[in-house]
């Protein structure tokens, strides 16, 4: 039932996106079509995970705020479409542990590096969360740069190509190590950004 609506989802946004948006995406193809990988991208708006959803033709799984799992029926909804929650401004062990699952099962995490939306269109830091994840999983990571035009009420979205962290596995980072990663991620979706016209 959860793929079901998840792919009906997919294809009826699909088309709203692009009668309303005019959206275009470019970089398709740059999606491996199997295996793990974590997708990265920038958020601006409520409407970025449906949109990052659409961008990549694989089904995502995504972390939300456990806030939005409070209403039952709609907690419901969001689990049986691959969503599960976790608790911000504190360390989740059971979150990581699921992305960590996921991931090991060959599917597709989707993650907001900047943890939450950035209203004002600028990049900022990369939490933590993501770079634990990214370096404990191995995966391979694509970015996504996703770009709001609200004066023409238009939507580009560009996804790159994917690349790994093999300079930072197996071995004991140190915190500016770290630091450095979530610095590499934000600037490949900062590229992404870049490159849409």
């Amino acid at each position: 039932m959860g793929k079901f609506i998840y792919w009906f989802s997919y294809y009826v946004l699909n088309i709203y996106f692009k009668i309303v948006h005019n959206w275009k995406v470019t970089g398709r193809n740059n999606v491996p079509q199997e295996g793990p990988l974590i997708v990265v991208s920038n958020h601006v708006s409520y409407l970025d995970p449906p949109i990052a959803g659409c961008a990549v033709k694989r089904q995502l799984h995504f972390m939300a705020k456990e806030e939005l799992f409070e209403k039952k029926w709609f907690g419901y909804i969001l689990k049986t479409m691959g969503t599960f929650p976790v608790k911000r401004g504190v360390p989740d062990k059971s979150a990581i542990r699921k992305s960590l699952k996921i991931l090991k099962n060959g599917k597709v995490l989707c993650m907001f590096p900047e943890g939450t939306r950035m209203k004002d269109g600028e990049l900022g830091d990369a939490k933590p969360g993501v770079t634990l994840i990214a370096l404990m999983s191995e995966s391979p990571i694509l970015p996504v740069g996703i770009k709001h035009a609200d004066e023409d009420n238009l939507l580009r979205v560009s996804v790159g190509k994917p690349f790994t962290l093999d300079d930072y596995h197996d071995k004991k980072l140190s915190r500016e190590e770290k630091t450095e990663v979530g610095e590499l991620i934000m600037d490949k979706i900062k590229n992404e950004l870049d490159s849409i016209d």
